[in-house]
C-alpha cells in the first residue's frame, strides 16, 4: 500500500482542486482537467493497462511532456510581461520539439528518454527561480506570502522537478553502471516528490478558494 501513496495524493489534490474550482483564478483552473488525467494515468499504470511491449516507458514520456507544457504555461501566466511570455514560449516549443525528436531518433520510443526529461524539469526548475526572484524584488508590502496561492503551488512545482531531475540523472549513472541499488530510490523519491508537489497544490487551492470568500464577502458589505 506504501508504494502506492502518490496516487493518494493525487487523488486529494484532485478532490480538492473540485471542491475549490469555482473560487479558483484563471490561472489555477486549468489543474482541474490536469490532474484528472494525472488521477486516470496513474491508475492505469497501477493496473498495468499501459504497458506495451512489456514497458510503460513511451507512456511515462508523453505524460512528461503533457506535464511541462501545463506546469510552464501556469508559472508563466503569473508574469504579466508579454516579452517574458513569448520567450518562455519559444523555449517551451523547442524542448517539447526536443522531446519528441529524443523519443522518435534518439533513446527511442520504448525507452525512458531521461535526455528530453531532464531538459524539461531543469527548465521548470529555473522558471520557479525566476518567478521567485521576482517576487521578492517586487513584492508589495501588504502582500502576505505565506498565504499567497501561486507561492505554495511554485513551490511543490520546484521540489518535485529537483527531486526528479535528482531522480532520472540518477537512473541514467546508474543504469549505465549496471547498479541495481537504483530501484531503492526508485520506491522513495517518486512518492516523496508527489507527496511535496500535491500537498503544497492543494493548499495553494484552498488558500485561493479562503481568498475569494474573503473578497467576496468584503464585496457584499
Amino acid at each position: 500500500m506504501l508504494d502506492y501513496i502518490y496516487f493518494y495524493f493525487e487523488l486529494f489534490a484532485f478532490f480538492v482542486c473540485l471542491y475549490t474550482y469555482k473560487k479558483l483564478d484563471r490561472n489555477f483552473k486549468v489543474f482541474l482537467p490536469f490532474l484528472a488525467f494525472i488521477v486516470i494515468y496513474e491508475f492505469a499504470n497501477l493496473k498495468y493497462w499501459t504497458l506495451w511491449h512489456h514497458t510503460n516507458a513511451w507512456c511515462s514520456n508523453l505524460e512528461t511532456i503533457i506535464e511541462i507544457v501545463i506546469y510552464t504555461r501556469f508559472i508563466s501566466a503569473l508574469d504579466t510581461r508579454r516579452s517574458y511570455k513569448k520567450r518562455v514560449n519559444i523555449v517551451l516549443f523547442i524542448i517539447v520539439l526536443f522531446s519528441f525528436i529524443d523519443m522518435i531518433f534518439i533513446q527511442g520510443f520504448f525507452m525512458l528518454n531521461t535526455i528530453a526529461i531532464v531538459l524539461q524539469y531543469s527548465m521548470l526548475t529555473v522558471l520557479v527561480c525566476l518567478y521567485y526572484f521576482k517576487l521578492i524584488n517586487n513584492v508589495d508590502e501588504s502582500l502576505d506570502i505565506i498565504r499567497h496561492p501561486p507561492f505554495w503551488a511554485t513551490a511543490g512545482i520546484l521540489f518535485y522537478t529537483l527531486a526528479f531531475l535528482f531522480y532520472y540523472i540518477a537512473f541514467s549513472y546508474m543504469a549505465y553502471k549496471q547498479n541495481y541499488k537504483f530501484f531503492i530510490l526508485a520506491q522513495v523519491i517518486p512518492n516523496i516528490a508527489c507527496l511535496i508537489l500535491y500537498s503544497l497544490l492543494s493548499v495553494a487551492f484552498i488558500y485561493q478558494y479562503k481568498k475569494a470568500k474573503s473578497i467576496a464577502a468584503v464585496i457584499k458589505t
